[in-house]
């Protein structure tokens, strides 16, 4: 795949950059539904953070799939990004820092010795920098991927992002707010009352 995005290292660093947020936010999903992990309000904060950090890299490839990008809007994307990966970043450190003292487990299980609260901040810290690669890389008009490859890899982020909404719904059902510590989809539980 990363040849269709070779042309230019804008496309190059959004096309990664899509790529890595869904591998992290499948991951929670997996988490989620097959392990029965369910989110914290923290992690839901941050899933909604990697959303928003795709924002910027969908409107750089759909851009120049159209062959409209310009190097403004490129910095903006890149700039978005940045900001919410910041957000999510602030929420990743909150959630280590109410877990950090030894006795305390974590919460969830690790995922190669490091709770995904953990990775996530790498992953934040990753698309910070390589927002910045791109800001440093960028031209003003790179080479249009091919738009097929672009609009499946943006249609998958919308995808997942709606399976995360119901999912949250269905979590939090008629709640003003998430439980803080679920174990269940009170959605599902209110039709049993």
């Amino acid at each position: 795949m990363l040849r269709y995005f070779a042309g230019h290292w804008t496309n190059l660093v959004a096309a990664g950059q899509l790529v890595a947020v869904c591998g992290v936010l499948l991951g929670s999903l997996t988490y989620q539904f097959v392990l029965g992990e369910l989110p914290c309000p923290l992690c839901v904060i941050q899933r909604m953070a990697f959303l928003l950090a795709c924002v910027g890299p969908i409107g750089i490839l759909l851009r120049a799939a159209e062959g409209r990008s310009d190097g403004g809007f490129l910095a903006r994307g890149f700039g978005m990004t940045i900001l919410a990966s910041l957000v999510g970043a602030a929420a990743s450190i909150r959630q280590i820092l109410l877990h950090i003292v030894p006795p305390d487990p974590g919460y969830g299980p690790p995922v190669l010795g490091l709770h995904l609260y953990s990775w996530a901040l790498v992953v934040f810290g990753c698309l910070i920098a390589s927002s910045a690669i791109g800001l440093i890389a960028l031209q003003d008009y790179p080479d249009a991927p091919p738009r097929v490859p672009a609009y499946l890899l943006c249609g998958l982020v919308v995808a997942i992002g709606i399976t995360i909404a119901l999912a949250t719904f269905f979590m939090q059902g008629f709640n003003p707010l998430l439980p803080p510590d679920p174990a269940r989809y009170e959605l599902l539980h209110t039709f049993e009352r």
